[in-house]
């Protein structure tokens, strides 16, 4: 497990920078941001808004955000973000608002920490990132126990404790190691190695994982759990 603040993140890793208005729209960016999505502010008849880069949900975020950076300066939450590149490796961004000082009142800059390198192994992850207080904590995957899904963030059951992750169960899902993490519900993934028991209950499953939690088994999954226990 490892945990990394921010002033490390800033010392140790690539960092792109967006800055934007009020409205925001997007004033400038640095070269990591330019090579990235291949801005080009020379152009008349362009102009980029963040709102046309970002889902609803990330836009509604990033707006969060920014009215944090407001009141106190700077973000005191932050973003996970993967973008996902065609036969390419995906990158993944940690990214936080910061209220510019001095007379540029209105205008925000967003640091993407570029944290590819310390979560994902070729396209699958290696380290979960999860909330902890204003630290950026990291989780051995192989050591989680199971993942819930908590609308569009997951909860990480490990080493006894529960955490909360800005990723989905859908994206942590695409990026697992399918020999080893099984989804056998809508809301439940599990690391079939930190499994216990299988119980029945008339012609309800439901499995006992080794931290003493039960996880229910949809229909739709119960053939494909009992012939992970060789039962079928």
């Amino acid at each position: 497990m490892l945990s990394l603040t921010l002033d490390l993140l800033q010392r140790t890793f690539q960092v792109g920078i967006v800055v934007y208005d009020e409205k925001y729209n997007i004033v400038c960016v640095n070269k990591t941001i330019q090579e990235f999505f291949h801005f080009d502010f020379d152009r008349s008849d362009t102009s980029y808004n963040l709102a046309n880069f970002h889902s609803e949900k990330v836009f509604s975020q990033i707006k969060e955000m920014t009215e944090e950076a407001i009141r106190q300066a700077r973000s005191g939450s932050y973003i996970i973000k993967i973008y996902q590149k065609i036969h390419k490796k995906d990158l993944v961004f940690l990214i936080k608002v910061f209220l510019l000082h001095g007379q540029c009142r209105d205008i925000f800059i967003a640091l993407l920490y570029n944290v590819t390198d310390i979560l994902m192994d070729e396209k699958k992850i290696a380290k979960i990132p999860v909330y902890d207080g204003n630290n950026f904590l990291l989780l051995d995957v192989f050591e989680i126990d199971f993942f819930k899904a908590i609308g569009n963030q997951t909860e990480i059951f490990y080493q006894k404790r529960k955490y909360l992750s800005p990723l989905s169960l859908g994206s942590i899902e695409k990026r697992l190691d399918a020999d080893s993490f099984v989804r056998v519900h809508k809301s439940f993934i599990i690391n079939v190695h930190r499994v216990e028991k299988l119980e029945k209950d008339k012609n309800k499953y439901q499995i006992l994982m080794k931290n003493e939690h039960y996880i229910p088994i949809s229909r739709s999954k119960v053939n494909i759990v009992l012939n992970l226990f060789g039962l079928k």
